[in-house]
């Protein structure tokens, strides 16, 4: 078990038994692919797979933080300093959100203390299911519990997801809030349609009688840290300058959440092809897929497998085609698993490298998986679960 080995270790490097194991969850989005940092809603759950991270509070603000991670190194490092290299600016960040939010009543340069800890992980690194964003969320759960400040209502989670996500923009890409959101958040069996513009969480059943869902790595990183993350950001700020665009064409409207809710479709594509492209495109993709999330979202719980698996297809072929965010190795996993008999697939995560998410039938799963993993190494049933939390050093479940 990850967190009884993130213990075992602990226990060998420092000489002494952690306190508690904080496990973040990875994701995966089934449909809402970049549309996080618009403002716009996103349907993503929580994974078993994550983060376990074992600690014990130090009297200091330094962190020191080891991990079996291959080429991860050691963090070794205080939060009052500037965000180290490697993986410890993930946990930096966690400190600098909790500062900047003020969750623990004094920042880091008037000194809260910091943690020893061992991490292990159950998500493949670079694999655009969320496991950077699930340190961020597995740090800043430590750092609250540490600090003797833990307990949250789902107002302060929401409230906690937007920091640590501006937070991570300060090491990381330019991304939104959902992954902090679904890891703070998610729930056992369902989705969540996380809304921004207000932030808004709400569960979306996932009957597992007639859904199952595959996580499959294409073995190709989403190397956020190196050419995928300048095209990410480059993506980022074209949406801004295609919304720039439409409200000079259309009129203020409070950006992309208030031109679908002022303006009908059929204006919106007439403003969109005012735009030049690729802003035109990028445009496309995001007011397309605004609308396919409360479609996907209705297909659950009306439990209609075969309209998702459509608008998951959709989904794929207009992050390939409008917002070019898909690669050779995503449209081969894609296009696989539809030819062994998937209901739908798309690239889940930023894209540019990483994963799929596969839809399929609870009758058809398990055989699909198998076959999957003849091409794929890691593929795995991708299960709606719970959100972050402490688990007990002495027992950890």
């Amino acid at each position: 078990m990850p967190a009884e080995a993130a213990v075992r270790r602990f226990r060998e490097r420092f000489a002494r038994r952690p306190v508690g194991v904080s496990f973040a969850p990875g994701r995966v989005n089934i449909i809402g692919e970049h549309l996080d940092y618009c403002g716009l809603p996103v349907l993503p759950f929580a994974l078993r797979q994550g983060l376990y991270l074992a600690f014990r509070p130090r009297s200091d603000d330094r962190v020191r933080c080891l991990t079996t991670l291959p080429g991860a190194g050691v963090a070794d490092f205080r939060l009052a300093e500037d965000p180290p290299p490697g993986f410890g600016r993930y946990i930096h960040a966690a400190g600098a959100g909790l500062a900047a939010g003020g969750w623990l009543g004094r920042g880091p340069r008037r000194g809260f203390d910091g943690f020893d800890g061992f991490l292990e992980a159950t998500l493949p690194a670079a694999s655009g299911l969320s496991s950077s964003s699930a340190l961020v969320v597995a740090a800043a759960r430590a750092l609250l519990a540490v600090n003797r400040d833990i307990e949250r209502n789902e107002e302060d989670l929401r409230r906690l997801a937007l920091d640590l996500a501006v937070a991570e923009r300060g090491v990381a890409i330019q991304g939104g809030a959902m992954d902090q959101s679904i890891a703070l958040g998610g729930r056992a069996g369902c989705a969540l349609q996380l809304a921004f513009d207000p932030p808004a969480w709400t569960a979306v059943p996932v009957d597992p009688n007639r859904f199952a869902f595959l996580a499959v790595f294409t073995g190709s990183p989403a190397d956020k840290g190196g050419a995928a993350g300048r095209i990410f950001d480059r993506r980022v700020e074209e949406a801004r300058q295609a919304l720039a665009g439409l409200e000079r064409e259309i009129g203020p409207s409070g950006g992309y959440p208030g031109l679908l809710a002022r303006h009908p479709a059929a204006a919106l594509r007439r403003a969109v092809r005012s735009l030049p492209p690729p802003l035109a495109r990028r445009a496309t993709h995001i007011l397309e897929e605004a609308r396919r999330v409360g479609r996907a979202a209705s297909a659950l719980r009306r439990g209609d497998a075969e309209a998702l698996g459509g608008l998951l297809d959709d989904s794929h072929e207009s992050l390939r085609r409008d917002y070019e965010v898909s690669t050779e190795a995503l449209d081969r996993l894609v296009r696989t698993a539809r030819d062994r008999g998937a209901l739908g697939a798309r690239l889940t995560g930023a894209g540019l490298g990483g994963s799929a998410v596969v839809l399929t039938t609870p009758d058809r799963a398990a055989a699909l998986l198998d076959s999957l993993r003849r091409d794929y190494a890691v593929a795995f049933p991708a299960v709606p679960s719970g959100p972050a939390r402490i688990l007990p050093a002495a027992s950890p479940a």
